[in-house]
């Protein structure tokens, strides 16, 4: 994999990506930060941070629409493989992604009514997990998925692990307040998160043993 190999890629492959799904779920998660911001509602540090991670779980809902790929199935002979097809994909999400979140922070902070601590390093991490967890599960199920459509298992599957993260128990709880003295510690848990979620999506992005053996 090279330059050479993805820049021509990029173009063909973003006009195929599924935008309106994505950008639907993104400008509800802005308008879930945007609405309170342009009121006169005050709100807690922690409220705040509430607000971000619901936005952070649209945004990542959005993300796994642009990695389905129905057209997988009729291409699996061409000379970019499916570690390629999907990479180029990732890409060009992440870029989207990680413009829109800036738009989502720059909104939440210029809208506070008072000088706030969001704990914005640790409240990214939080949203680049669940996004990470979102495309790694779109891969799996876009995997096995025989129109390569992967994102409605995977938004699924993706809300219920979020639900079942928001209900642990006290002593285990993720979603935390930024004050909270645990935050530190628990964030170390999210980044351990984020990396096994990668390696997943990055494995899953490699061609199934015996499609590989039937290419060659």
């Amino acid at each position: 994999m090279n330059l050479r190999t993805v820049i021509p890629l990029l173009g063909p492959t973003a006009r195929a990506m599924r935008w309106r799904p994505f950008l639907a779920a993104v400008a509800l998660g802005l308008a879930v930060t945007a609405v309170p911001a342009a009121t006169s509602v005050l709100l807690s540090n922690e409220n705040l941070v509430n607000l971000l991670r619901i936005a952070a779980v649209c945004g990542a809902l959005g993300a796994t629409f642009l990695l389905d790929d129905p057209a997988a199935g009729s291409i699996a002979t061409v000379p970019a493989g499916r570690l390629l097809r999907y990479a180029v994909r990732l890409v060009i999400a992440l870029a989207a992604v990680a413009a829109w979140w800036t738009t989502v922070v720059a909104i939440t902070v210029a809208g506070a009514e008072h000088e706030v601590s969001l704990q914005l390093g640790g409240t990214t991490v939080e949203a680049a997990t669940l996004m990470a967890v979102g495309l790694g599960l779109a891969v799996l199920a876009g995997r096995n998925a025989p129109d390569g459509n992967g994102s409605t298992v995977a938004g699924a599957t993706l809300l219920a692990v979020t639900a079942g993260a928001a209900f642990l128990p006290e002593g285990l709880a993720l979603f935390l307040a930024p004050d909270d003295p645990r935050w530190p510690a628990a964030h170390v848990y999210w980044t351990l998160a984020l990396t096994a979620a990668s390696l997943v999506t990055v494995v899953a992005g490699y061609e199934p043993v015996r499609s590989r053996l039937l290419r060659r």
